[in-house]
């Protein structure tokens, strides 16, 4: 073989190990770069809190079988806390409406906060409907179902006699 066979054999070898595995991994740091940036987690925080919200529903409805009284739940719309309007509600016991009853909810700060009445906000849900919902001895809120608006369109409804929660 001539010096220019060999020059040629010499420098089609193509890569070594190293180079490959340098390669590869930042591929794999630019990959996971883009996709964080692409997806999004707003769609699983407004169903997390749909769900947060529900649950409260039914705790009102638990206290209602529990105790042989009336509890409810009272939407009021928004509340402005640190820049931010949270979905405002409530827990209230018999007849009396208009004065929360202290129940435990997580408070992160952000997305759910407890009010110094009592009161909880939910952001980024925004349930539009101001409402009231009791719940009677037997967990029943009546003989009608009610149903809560909520802008992201995964409403909340009550079903009448029996308070099944969907």
């Amino acid at each position: 073989m001539n010096s220019i066979e060999k020059n040629t054999l010499k420098a089609s070898r193509g890569f070594s190990i190293l180079e490959v595995l340098v390669i590869l991994i930042l591929l794999g740091i630019i990959g996971a770069i883009v996709i964080s940036r692409g997806s999004s987690a707003d769609p699983y925080i407004l169903q997390s809190q749909d769900e947060i919200v529900k649950s409260h529903i039914r705790y009102a409805q638990s206290r209602a079988l529990h105790t042989a009284s009336d509890w409810g739940m009272r939407f009021a719309g928004s509340r402005t806390y640190n820049g931010r309007s949270y979905s405002n509600y409530w827990l209230y016991k018999g007849t009396d409406v208009n004065t929360p009853v202290r129940f435990t909810v997580a408070n992160d700060g952000k997305y759910v906060v407890v009010f110094d009445d009592n009161s909880v906000g939910v952001w980024p849900l925004d349930i539009a409907t101001q409402t009231t919902v009791t719940f009677d001895r037997w967990g029943s809120p009546g003989s009608t179902s009610i149903t809560l608006s909520v802008a992201n369109g995964s409403d909340i409804t009550i079903l009448r006699n029996t308070g099944y929660i969907y």
